[in-house]
């Protein structure tokens, strides 16, 4: 007979929210640095830069108040100011000790691949080390419009697609600076990291959140001549994020936001890129509350529950903006493949909207019925 007892329990069944990082940069620049500490500095919307940054130099001044213009009222932000001598791979592992960061900016310029290829090589040891899902953001060197011995547009753009020829990554974004006040980068993170207008489903090239912020300039070569349209096609085609206009239509907006992703990969589009990493944030959190639980199991049952379980970030993600980061997951897009007793596979399949970056208008004149 047993003794008459209540034993009460309180279950985490482990369905709350995940904290995310996303829109959330880390900005690495050089500045005037005293002794040998480097410390991470925080900053958002309400921050006075010219206060925070007073130590930045100019480049990265620039290209954080541009950030911060274009990203919204809810902006926020990392920084570390480096001595050039400074190793900068070491100034993000330092700021990955206390922060989670969904991107990592070099304010520095790329003068050839093997800075992109140390960008993709710190992303990939942060994935390994810290499981952080984060991509680079690099700029290429703005021309040399010196009229003694600068570039004109055509030897500049040989140089500027030269560089990241070659490199292969998904993991990292690229822009050429073009800005006459050097801008060029921040603005990009700025509408990457815009929460407010968009999300990271949207792609940087949208209209209808407005054009970039602050001074829309751009350099001319050595002969004064403008920037011209043509120019920043060749830059796309080439796998580089860039500044863009229409004609006769104010303003200045930007085109997709392309990765150095291989041709045929799944994630030339930053937004397609963002949105699996986002998923994988999340899903990687939920797999860990599992590790060692006989309640998921090969049983019909426990695998309905799972894939319930599994997908609760999927369907939130599907309710996140007007519409959705990514489609509603139908039943179908998750598989759980068990290997053996203690090792099981899950396959979950996050499928992004479609969205236009061309538009074809066909006009026709429709004769009139006779009565």
């Amino acid at each position: 007979m047993a003794w008459p007892t209540v034993i009460i329990k309180i279950l985490n069944l482990k369905n709350g929210p995940i904290a995310g990082v996303e829109y959330h940069f880390l900005f690495v620049g050089y500045g005037k640095t005293s002794g040998d500490v480097r410390n991470l500095l925080v900053v958002d919307a309400s921050t006075d830069l010219t206060e925070a940054l007073k130590d930045a130099g100019t480049s990265l001044t620039t290209t954080v108040t541009a950030a911060q213009l274009n990203g919204g009222s809810e902006w926020t932000a990392g920084v570390m100011i480096l001595n050039e001598s400074d190793n900068w791979q070491d100034a993000v592992r330092k700021a990955n000790e206390t922060s989670s960061f969904e991107a990592f900016v070099l304010d520095f310029p790329a003068t050839d691949k093997s800075l992109l290829e140390s960008a993709i090589a710190m992303r990939t040891e942060l994935k390994n080390k810290l499981a952080r899902e984060t991509f680079a953001i690099c700029c290429l060197p703005e021309i040399n419009n010196s009229a003694k011995d600068g570039e004109d547009w055509a030897t500049w753009l040989a140089k500027t697609v030269a560089i990241p020829k070659g490199v292969a990554s998904e993991y990292i974004t690229v822009v050429p600076r073009v800005h006459a006040d050097g801008s060029t980068l921040g603005k990009y993170c700025g509408r990457l990291a815009n929460q407010v207008d968009a999300s990271i489903a949207d792609s940087p090239a949208r209209v209808q959140t407005g054009s970039v912020v602050g001074s829309t300039d751009l350099l001319t070569d050595k002969d004064g001549k403008a920037l011209e349209l043509s120019v920043l096609k060749t830059l796309e085609s080439n796998r580089l994020a860039v500044p863009m206009w229409y004609p006769d239509y104010p303003g200045q907006f930007w085109t997709t936001g392309n990765t150095l992703d291989a041709p045929g990969g799944d994630f030339q589009d930053i937004r397609h890129i963002r949105v699996a990493m986002k998923a994988a944030r999340r899903v990687r959190i939920r797999a860990i509350s599992r590790i060692g639980d006989r309640k998921f199991n090969s049983t019909p049952q426990s695998e309905a529950r799972a894939k319930l379980y599994f997908t609760k970030d999927l369907r939130e993600m599907a309710l996140t903006g007007v519409p959705g980061e990514i489609y509603p997951p139908d039943d179908d897009d998750i598989e759980i493949k068990w290997v053996n007793s203690t090792d099981v596979e899950l396959y979950l399949k996050v499928r992004p909207y479609e969205c236009p970056v061309k538009i074809t208008v066909a006009i026709y004149i429709s004769e009139g019925e006779t009565s």
